[in-house]
């Protein structure tokens, strides 16, 4: 240049220098914006690739790790916790292959899609970690790239040519491992699952349980009995319900859904099988549950359901040199009351058995004083206060007189004592003094209650000072009396025999009964002697003097029900043919009870029609009570909570057996009058008086009271909750008491 220039060449022009231009700004990515405050200058050169790298190796990073985890915590840890569950199950005779195959099953059959879904993510997680690391170790190489191959190879299943022979090997290992996935997720599984399904839905697979409760049967009770022990909120309450009876599997988890059973948070499981067989009572495990519940077959004549539950008791307790089930007890429903006591003897001390002809007396008891339905409804269940026990100890009542029991309960009431040796004295004598190893037995809303107290309520010696002694006198005795009674829709498998029985107890000598059925006349007079044979006693008080047969799609004719003498009964019994099914039965009932009570209103408007109506289902009780008709009730769903709460504690066992037996006490309506002397009706009374006035004049015990509700209508309170708070009286008001027969 310098030459050029000093020659003059033409050319030798001053070199012009190009302009300079700033370079146009690069846009980062958003994430870099995002974190360069955060994280400073190392991330202001990274592009969009380079970010791809990045949360790419992090993704990666993130699923091997996951898959780690899996495999090396969550499925060993798993598999100790259901080894340990297995364990403290202490289930004799299971595996603990069979305890997994059995809940694994039981997963699959209830998760559905769920469980599948899961299990091709373990599948495919585990895929993709093992060839991740595979890669890593054959090639020298992150295991990122690996677990993004084969994530590409599984998926597309091909393997570029231009790779290398080591990373081609690899793709065709996990292309081939991909195809095997879905090959026994599509087959070998799928098969193994349909197999095992297959076996879950005929209930042959064994039930790998313990402390659950087993179900012998599958009843018109079934739906009642479940929705009761659904709603039992007791600590030792079972959560798992096992189901044996001769029908398949899918038919009785059918049957169940159809009758739109309310089971809660229950697990029910059904297997089927003959309850008599030793090996499907295996099956269900009946050795290591906690309870077993027979329940009666309505649709077998009665000896023929007793029969079978005489096999199955002879099976359980022939298993081993102490039956089953090993830690157990068994609750029996039977039909025919003179096998209770065989039947307690069959098996005894596992063995509670209950029979629905004591409820025969409990529906005469509710004719004869109206408002003993709904008050057994209160204590028999779960709903409302039910029966508990307590040591005298925790209670602070050893050493005290049974008089003094109910002033040291605050929210419950005392009704009786189960001994050191287990016997049951409900309505003790007054005088009896508690001794430190018995139980007492309360009323109670829930165990919360069972608090003792420092003082008591009232001072019982003290109040008998200061308002004297008095004598009870009944002064209007039900007792004994000549009666007229009806008794609509005899039948076999009724309650119109065990209400015969139970009148022939407690009415006069005289007696008359007239039956309105749809059976004849001869096949009437055949089940009452076949009755009175299996009970080893003939009726002496009380006599059938005429038995209506009608048609039975005549039986709700109004011209058919005029012909009985309507007004000149003393009580009247209204059943439910259950035969015709619930719904149908509750229809025939209700329409008769229309026709009987239009009838009296028209001839006779001076008469009270006081039925006792057997109902079906809760809408019958709704539409009777639209009809003015309060004394319904409904046999199958009492007979279903007795069972439930027998199934639970055996303490309802004999507290039940005594109220219901002809022997020991009844409970009953009756004025607070009878119990005053000389003294004079109050206008303003509290619970804990009224209870120191039944003990001071009889042997009974008060556990509850009428009020009134906010429309006017007499209702019954049992075991008031607030002893001490003062309410008005009348002489129309009664009280509850459990008196001796």
């Amino acid at each position: 240049h310098s030459l050029w220039t000093g020659c003059g060449h033409p050319l030798a022009r001053p070199r012009e220098v190009a302009p300079t231009y700033a370079p146009a700004p690069v846009k980062m990515p958003l994430i870099t914006r995002i974190l360069e405050p955060l994280l400073g200058k190392q991330v202001a050169g990274m592009d969009q690739h380079g970010w791809w790298v990045v949360m790419r190796t992090a993704i990666g990073w993130a699923v091997l790790l996951y898959g780690i985890w899996m495999w090396t915590w969550w499925l060993p840890s798993l598999y100790f916790r259901m080894h340990d569950a297995y364990q403290k199950e202490n289930i004799d005779g299971r595996t603990f292959k069979q305890y997994l195959t059995y809940h694994f099953n039981y997963w699959m059959a209830s998760g559905g899609i769920s469980a599948m879904f899961q299990l091709l993510v373990i599948g495919i997680l585990t895929l993709l970690t093992l060839g991740a690391f595979i890669y890593a170790i054959m090639m020298q190489d992150s295991p990122v790239r690996g677990l993004w191959l084969c994530t590409v190879w599984a998926s597309a299943a091909s393997v570029d040519p231009a790779v290398t022979a080591m990373e081609g090997g690899v793709g065709m290992i996990a292309t081939f491992g991909g195809l095997v996935l879905l090959a026994v997720l599509l087959t070998t599984i799928s098969d193994f699952f349909a197999e095992q399904q297959r076996k879950s839905n005929e209930g042959r697979d064994p039930i790998v349980e313990g402390g659950h409760l087993v179900l012998l049967g599958l009843s018109s009770q079934t739906k009642q009995f479940l929705e009761e022990l659904a709603i039992c909120e007791a600590s030792s309450a079972p959560t798992t319900v096992a189901i044996l009876h001769t029908l398949p599997k899918s038919e009785i988890e059918q049957e169940i859904k159809r009758q739109n059973t309310n089971t809660g948070d229950l697990k029910i499981v059904c297997r089927s099988g003959l309850p008599s067989s030793a090996s499907d009572l295996w099956k269900v495990g009946a050795d290591v549950c906690s309870r077993i519940v027979i329940l009666d077959e309505p649709a077998l004549p009665r000896d023929e359901a007793d029969a079978i539950t005489f096999g199955t008791l002879l099976t359980l307790r022939g298993q081993g040199a102490c039956g089953w089930p090993h830690g157990g007890h068994i609750a029996v429903q039977c039909c025919l009351g003179k096998n209770v006591t065989f039947m307690n003897d069959l098996y005894p001390g596992k063995t509670f058995v209950l029979s629905g002809e004591r409820l025969g007396r409990l529906m005469v008891q509710s004719a004869q004083d109206q408002g003993l339905c709904p008050i057994f409804n209160a204590i028999i269940g779960f709903e409302g206060d039910e029966f508990y026990s307590a040591s005298a100890e925790s209670l602070n009542l050893a050493g005290k007189l049974f008089q003094e029991a109910p002033f040291w309960c605050e929210q419950t009431v005392p009704i009786g004592i189960r001994d050191s040796g287990g016997a049951y004295h409900i309505n003790p004598e007054k005088s009896y003094e508690i001794k430190e190893d018995d139980e007492v037995i309360l009323l109670a809303e829930d165990d919360d209650a069972l608090q003792p107290l420092s003082k008591p309520l009232m001072d019982f010696e003290a109040w008998k000072m200061k308002f004297g002694s008095a004598t009870f006198e009944e002064s209007d005795p039900n007792d004994n009396e000549v009666v007229q009674v009806l008794i609509c829709n005899f039948t076999e498998r009724g309650y119109g025999c065990a209400i015969l029985l139970a009148l022939d107890e407690m009415c006069g000598a005289g007696s008359e009964c007239d039956i309105y059925c749809s059976l004849s006349e001869d096949e009437v007079i055949s089940i009452i002697k076949n009755a009175e044979e299996e009970a080893d006693r003939t009726l002496k008080n009380i006599k059938v003097r005429k038995i209506f047969t009608v048609p039975q799609h005549q039986m709700t004719s109004r011209h058919k029900i005029n012909v009985m003498p309507l007004q000149d009964y003393d009580f009247n019994f209204v059943l439910a043919d259950a035969a015709l099914g619930f719904q149908k039965a509750d229809e025939q009932t209700v329409a008769m009870i229309i026709q009987m009570k239009s009838l009296i209103q028209e001839s006779f408007p001076e008469h009270k029609f006081e039925p006792l109506v057997e109902v079906c289902t809760p809408n019958a009780t709704l539409q009777l009570e639209l009809c003015g008709i309060q004394n319904t009730i409904n046999t199958i769903s009492m007979m279903s909570k007795a069972m439930a709460l027998v199934a639970i504690d055996t303490l309802a066992h004999g507290v039940l057996s005594d109220l219901l037996s002809a022997t020991g006490n009844n409970m009953d309506i009756m004025y607070l009058k009878d119990y005053l002397g000389t003294q004079p009706l109050p206008q303003q009374i509290t619970f804990v008086e009224i209870a120191a006035i039944v003990n001071r004049a009889a042997q009974q015990v008060v556990i509850g009271w009428s009020e009134s509700n906010e429309q006017g209508e007499k209702v019954w309170v049992v075991n008031p909750k607030n002893k001490l708070l003062p309410r008005p009286w009348s002489a129309e008001d009664k009280i509850v008491v459990i008196k001796d027969v």
